[in-house]
């Protein structure tokens, strides 16, 4: 680290506009002998040209060479590692190139990865570039250590920890596109690599310098990348950019902004006044987006509850949604979820909406969400507690899916006394396959459970995201009491007396809530 520190300031004398006599000064520290100060100006810049040159400080952009066209060329990861034969005169730059164009390939041409990173021309040119860090330049590295992630090296790798080191060095200086680009591509990585302080300070860069941002689209990239990291950067890009510059975006980046919103459950200050400005530029435009977006963009006003009847009516149409409902495609029953929960909010949350609506059976023939997701330890845990508090299995369900398209992690029905309720015979209009043939007791009280572990929440809070804050409002709208159990309640709990004990104070808690309304 003092070695590079020390390059550093070495390349920035170098590269500093100087007066004859600071030269001088140079020329005395480097120990030039006396003869040299007798000497005319010009030859005293002469004689130091001459020094500098025997060992240059500062890395000049080279100009293109036969290697710059070979690498482009290449088609192969072969052809990559052909040009470390030592035939070709390689600079700093290079070797960070061809990890770039390495990785691309092999991402393209789906070969065996750690096969060929195990090559021992591979590990050399990890090795140099683990040398030539310091002088690769701001853009090329920060693609690189994308590139270093895609190619799944080992957290202690030396070559991938001496690029994040060298990125950290440079998060001040570079541009702010750089960090931009950097958070655009490389954030989840960092994330599943461990590399929390790189992401802490990238965050923090990306924070600090906000003013600089002066386009559209670093706004967007911004909001949708890092919105759900950072939330003051949220707040002041809503300060600077939301208003002042909502005529300025296209439609399709009027969409993903929405996205964004609604996966944060993000509202800005001035709400009225900004969707406003999203209807009007988006209502000659919705359609003209492709199918998928159109529903992407309804789902998202609909958990941002902003969602107007016209936006309703055009995805609910059956000209529109059967040619998802029609397809087999496994892709599209995610669209078709969300069909699902927009034909929710059309029933649950706009009383004054006369239609279209979904087909009726289209809840009963979707999937559960979670058909093929293997059961946390939380969610046993809590099915574990609840049968044996209760101490009867017909007295809850686990894991029903409702017509609305959301899941119960357990639902119980309640007398006027708080006491559970065998439920079998009971009516049960909400689930995607309706049961039984009674109607609830008078004064009897249906309860759903529903259990929020991490990734359910944005991170470093405690707020729910978008979809599963528009749950929690459909449930209660149908007439569920819900009961929520989140995971940093949950964690706490040691024993299992503990944990019936909290469930039974939630769920007193819901009931009394409910009665004080």
């Amino acid at each position: 680290m003092a070695s590079r520190l020390m390059q550093r300031c070495i390349c920035l004398l170098a590269t500093h506009q100087v007066s004859p006599l600071t030269v001088i000064s140079r020329v005395r520290l480097a120990k030039v002998p006396c003869s040299m100060m007798t000497t005319t100006h010009g030859s005293t810049v002469s004689t130091l040209d001459n020094i500098l040159d025997k060992e240059p400080v500062f890395t000049p952009y080279p100009w293109p060479q036969k290697v710059d066209q070979q690498i482009e060329k290449a088609r192969s990861p072969e052809e990559i590692l052909e040009l470390l034969d030592g035939r070709h005169k390689l600079h700093h730059n290079h070797t960070a190139i061809m990890v770039i164009k390495l990785s691309r390939l092999l991402a393209d041409k789906h070969q065996d990865r750690d096969l060929i990173i195990k090559d021992n021309r591979v590990q050399k040119l990890f090795h140099s570039v683990d040398k030539q860090v310091s002088s690769i330049w701001h853009g090329t590295l920060m693609s690189l250590l994308r590139s270093l992630y895609t190619l799944q090296l080992r957290e202690n790798s030396r070559c991938l920890r001496s690029v994040e080191q060298e990125v950290r060095w440079r998060l001040r200086r570079v541009k702010y596109k750089n960090l931009v680009f950097l958070a655009e591509t490389s954030i989840p990585y960092m994330q599943e690599q461990a590399s929390k302080e790189l992401l802490t300070e990238l965050l923090m860069y990306l924070e600090r310098r906000w003013t600089e941002i002066d386009d559209c689209r670093t706004v967007v990239t911004l909001m949708t990348k890092v919105g759900h990291l950072s939330e003051p950067l949220m707040g002041r890009l809503e300060d600077k950019h939301m208003l002042n510059k909502a005529d300025s975006f296209t439609p399709l980046q009027l969409s993903n902004m929405i996205l964004a919103f609604a996966r944060l459950n993000f509202h800005p200050e001035q709400e009225e006044q900004f969707f406003s400005l999203v209807h009007k530029k988006l209502e000659p435009e919705l359609a003209n987006l492709s199918p998928i977006l159109q529903v992407d963009v309804v789902w998202s006003l609909c958990v941002l509850q902003q969602v107007q009847e016209a936006q309703l009516q055009g995805v609910l149409c059956q000209e529109f949604h059967k040619q998802f409902l029609d397809s087999k495609f496994p892709q599209n029953q995610n669209i078709c979820q969300k069909l699902v929960h927009i034909n929710a909010t059309a029933q649950l949350e706009h009383p004054k909406y006369i239609g279209p609506y979904l087909p009726l059976a289209l809840p009963t023939g979707l999937p559960p969400p979670n058909l093929h997701r293997k059961m946390t330890p939380m969610q046993k845990d809590l099915q574990d507690i609840m049968k044996g508090w209760l101490g009867s299995e017909d007295k809850v369900r686990f894991g029903e899916t409702t017509q609305y398209g959301w899941e119960l992690d357990a639902e119980l029905v309640l007398d006027v006394e708080n006491q559970p309720l065998p439920m079998k015979n009971f009516i049960a209009p909400h689930l995607a396959q309706p049961t039984g043939t009674q109607p609830l007791p008078p004064g009897a009280k249906r309860l759903a459970f529903l259990r929020w572990e991490f990734p359910n929440f944005n991170s470093r809070s405690k707020d729910l995201l978008g979809r599963f804050v528009m749950a929690r409002r459909h449930l209660q709208a149908a007439g569920l009491l819900v009961v929520d159990v989140p995971y940093y309640e949950w964690l706490e709990l040691k024993s299992e007396w503990q944990k019936g004990a909290y469930l039974k104070d939630k769920m007193g808690k819901t009931v009394a809530e409910d009665l004080a309304k």
